[in-house]
């Protein structure tokens, strides 16, 4: 099965424009005085730095699910449809990551939720780009082990035109990946 990147940036007829994010994160600070960081990587990347910011999460898991696009259908949705998993043990999810890291690290149809005990969280959305809140320690020093620079640079969510690619290889995988870990219709 060939890799695609989750997204790509485009030009307004729709080519490829060139342009790969580089490695990157900046803090932030939200509505309501949160902090989060975001994480932006080239697609390569993205797999080794989200399994090690969800290592820093305190378990038992909580996993939100929420398919953007039903690519069977042909479709985005609205809304959204949201799964939710309560109560996976980190082994439980790191299989799961493994066993269908295609779907997970390749396809765009999705944002994935993983939160902690607490409010501390990694999201993947379907651009690729990550953000873990809040902007805690942990989560700096393992950009810091996989070199990511504390620098702002451009993002795939900055970009004007994004592509987001859908493998049909994942299809039959969203539901088993759900299955894996749990998750149950939350809409």
């Amino acid at each position: 099965m060939s890799m695609s990147p989750k997204a790509e940036s485009v030009a307004e007829d729709g080519e490829l424009d060139g342009f790969v994010p580089e490695p990157s994160w900046a803090a932030e600070v939200i509505p309501g005085g949160y902090t989060r960081i975001e994480i932006s990587l080239p697609s390569d990347r993205i797999e080794a730095v989200h399994r090690d910011l969800v290592a820093q999460l305190e378990g038992p898991l909580r996993i939100l699910y929420v398919q953007l696009t039903d690519r069977l259908a042909g479709k985005q949705l609205d809304p959204p449809r949201r799964f939710v998993a309560l109560d996976v043990p980190h082994e439980v999810m790191g299989d799961a990551l493994t066993k269908y890291r295609a779907l997970i690290y390749h396809d765009g149809r999705h944002q994935l939720w993983i939160q902690g005990r607490g409010e501390d969280k990694v999201i993947l959305e379907e651009t690729g780009v990550m953000y873990a809140y809040p902007d805690d320690p942990c989560f700096r020093d393992v950009l810091a082990a996989h070199g990511v620079p504390g620098t702002k640079r451009e993002t795939m969510a900055d970009r004007d035109y994004v592509r987001v690619n859908f493998m049909a290889e994942c299809d039959a995988m969203e539901g088993q990946f759900r299955q894996s870990i749990g998750a149950v219709s939350y809409n």
